[in-house]
């Protein structure tokens, strides 16, 4: 009977993650979008987290450089920024947001909300980081 419910459970599990993965789009869409840690079931805005490392000169975020961020009109944006390597910040002028600057190894966030829909650009504003290549999109859906 043990071996029975094990492998039950072992066949609902693969078909759960099986169903998952055709659903949630490829690896590299899943870490790009963050699911908001608040916000209803309706479809309502919530808080949405982005832990990004700076490094010479790019962004990090799930081993992808300089990722697109997606978020909902309307959501919290919260980065949680950590310079692994020099001297960096997470900027985005549309939204007045900017972390502080700092040097590695120290961690800084910022919060905003998206109050309006388009594509953004963030950068860091350090020195010639932004021309040197870091920089990302934003977008807000």
């Amino acid at each position: 009977m043990r071996l029975l419910s094990l492998s039950l459970s072992l066949v609902l599990l693969f078909s759960g993650c099986v169903s998952q993965g055709q659903q949630g789009g490829t690896a590299e869409d899943s870490a790009m979008r963050h699911v908001p840690d608040e916000g209803g079931a309706d479809g309502s805005p919530g808080v949405v987290r982005f832990s990004l490392t700076g490094v010479n000169y790019r962004f990090l975020m799930d081993g992808v450089e300089n990722p697109t961020l997606r978020v909902r009109q309307g959501d919290t944006v919260r980065v949680e920024f950590t310079s692994a390597e020099g001297f960096h910040d997470w900027v985005v002028d549309e939204f007045d947001a900017a972390t502080d600057k700092v040097s590695a190894p120290a961690s800084t966030y910022v919060e905003f909300v998206a109050d309006k829909k388009g594509s953004f650009e963030y950068y860091c504003s350090v020195g010639q980081h932004r021309q040197q290549g870091m920089e990302g999109e934003l977008i807000v859906e």
